[in-house]
């Protein structure tokens, strides 16, 4: 038996979601996700944190326009999406100029970005080094995101508005038809009008089932645990070192612990991504070099994928040579903080609509997104 849909989106992570969500309302929608849970990879091993300031400019404008919908009362969850957690990035001696000048740059899209340095660093966070970490930016509101309740947000929406979803369903083979698509997947054959490639670091291997040409997607695996320490980090900012001697970064959990990374990019296959036991330790060591923390032991460790287009802005919009098919994909680690702008852009591409007016105000446009741009 064949089911027929005006659109299959492949990738039940937050891409997928959010583009169901968006969709639904106008269209018949089945969401595939090849594991028996959603949001199995990247998106459940997330960081979890709204940062506007980071990823370069189109990504920044991308953050900076889902502010809105994060900020809103959604009367489906029991408590906000967004707890203010401070972010500060730090830098260690001869990166004063350029943090100033990336701070001069970025509080032009958001106003609570500022340069700081000197007594201030250790004001802000008092287990830092002050003879080694020397400079730093601000993002004053920067925020702790709940990655799962958002997504379920997204699905929750979804499936009100019709959307069918469908777990344990792998797409196997793609093949054209007259109309649109025909897809075999482990849980049937589906037929649509369009595809919706939100399948993250899976997004180029998709395509080649669907003969189309892949846009050169790298999936970077980063590894992340969490440790106890014997102060309270509940005050502490969540810092980020961006010195290419010590990267790495930590942030306030409950019960004493920090969730830290080695902030690590390494290349890998698209896989269910495991930790390595030097990037924890290389972790450690940084973070007891920029911080007096002495960390000596983890108490979980985890690692997920993060996956960039060649220029590592996200690609968003119709493939060039192949009708029906639409990318979501290469958000890197942007993809839940950019995740409502990206819904909308979905959704009006789709339509063949404009892009909403306050995308186009905030300096986003439809070709700086293209997948052949």
């Amino acid at each position: 038996m064949t089911d027929g849909f005006d659109i299959a989106v492949i990738g039940g992570g937050i891409g997928g979601a959010t583009a169901a969500c968006h969709l639904t309302p106008n269209h018949r929608v089945v969401l595939l996700e090849q594991e028996a849970e959603l949001a199995f990879h990247t998106t459940s091993r997330s960081a979890a944190i709204y940062l506007e300031g980071d990823g370069g400019g189109i990504m920044h404008r991308l953050n900076r326009s889902s502010r809105a919908f994060f900020d809103q009362n959604h009367p489906e969850l029991d408590a906000p999406l967004l707890d203010p957690l401070p972010v500060l990035t730090v830098g260690t001696e001869g990166m004063e100029q350029e943090l100033q000048d990336q701070a001069a740059r970025d509080v032009v899209l958001t106003p609570s970005i500022r340069y700081v340095s000197g007594h201030e660093l250790v004001d802000l966070c008092p287990i830092l080094r002050p003879e080694v970490v020397t400079c730093g930016i601000l993002e004053a509101s920067a925020a702790s995101l709940d990655v799962m309740a958002l997504h379920q947000l997204y699905v929750r929406r979804a499936r009100a508005g019709g959307t069918e979803v469908r777990r344990s369903s792998k797409v196997t083979a793609i093949e054209r038809t007259t109309g649109g698509w025909r897809l075999a997947t482990a849980s049937g054959t589906i037929e649509c009008g369009t595809i919706v490639n939100a399948a993250g670091a899976w997004g180029d291997i998709v395509a080649e089932l669907a003969g189309v040409q892949p846009v050169g997607l790298t999936p970077m695996r980063r590894t992340a645990f969490t440790a106890r320490v014997d102060q309270d980090p509940t005050l502490w900012p969540f810092i980020y070192s961006h010195s290419s001697r010590y990267p790495c970064y930590f942030k306030p959990e409950a019960g004493q612990q920090l969730l830290c990374s080695l902030s690590d990019e390494t290349p890998s296959e698209p896989v269910d991504a495991r930790p390595l036991e030097i990037d924890v330790a290389m972790a450690i060591d940084h973070i007891n070099t920029i911080s007096t923390l002495n960390l000596r032991s983890v108490t979980t460790t985890w690692a997920g994928l993060r996956t960039f287009a060649p220029d590592r802005d996200p690609v968003y919009g119709w493939d060039d040579s192949v009708d029906g098919f639409f990318w979501l994909c290469g958000q890197g680690g942007w993809g839940i903080v950019s995740s409502p702008a990206a819904g909308r852009i979905a959704a009006a591409a789709i339509a063949g609509d404009d892009l909403p007016a306050e995308l186009v105000e905030a300096g986003l446009r439809f070709e700086d997104l293209a997948p052949r741009r």
